[in-house]
């Protein structure tokens, strides 16, 4: 045995190596925050809670078959309606799921979505769900998705109820419905 590997094993100087990164922290500006007194704003590719409009949703199962972990459950039936003197079939949503305590917010429903705007999605910038009990909340119905019950929204950040647009959450979506009324009131006056 050589003399350098009995100081090797006597003084460990792989421990220097180590510290000498933890000590590059130490002159370093902290990045820590009094949490619930200011809060981060979320990155915008951040995927939050989901954003779920049923106005939107044409109940066709994409979302749920796109989904690797079998997390969003839909059940549907078909109503005919009589239009005229012709009948039309339509599809009502009975259940529309998704097991939020199972999701790892991959985004694949998102994608699938074939509605424009979606009808679905988690760029939402909201993370507080927060609970004591395990089960609690983390099962999310349609009307939950769409309103957050128990959920904090980021501040600024629109309900998907009221109308969230879901490339920018903070933004309200513009429907076709205000554009022709603030139209028609333009002609008036």
């Amino acid at each position: 045995m050589s003399f350098g590997d009995f100081v090797h094993k006597l003084i460990p100087t792989d421990l220097f190596g180590g510290m000498s990164v933890t000590g590059g922290y130490l002159f370093r500006k902290k990045e820590t925050i009094q949490y619930p007194e200011k809060k981060m704003e979320p990155k915008d590719r951040f995927r939050g809670m989901f954003g779920y409009d049923v106005d939107r949703c044409i109940d066709c199962h994409i979302c749920a078959k796109a989904c690797p972990i079998d997390i969003i459950f839909i059940a549907d039936h078909t109503e005919v309606e009589m239009v005229g003197e012709k009948k039309k079939k339509k599809k009502i949503i009975d259940r529309y799921d998704i097991d939020v305590k199972r999701c790892m917010f991959c985004g694949l429903c998102e994608e699938a979505c074939p509605t424009e705007p979606k009808a679905i999605w988690l760029t939402t910038k909201s993370y507080e769900a927060t609970v004591y009990e395990r089960n609690e909340r983390l099962y999310y119905t349609k009307e939950r998705l769409a309103n957050w019950d128990g959920m904090n929204a980021f501040p600024g950040v629109v309900l998907p109820i009221d109308g969230q647009d879901p490339s920018s959450p903070m933004k309200k979506l513009k429907t076709e419905e205000a554009g022709s009324d603030e139209a028609a009131g333009g002609g008036a006056s």
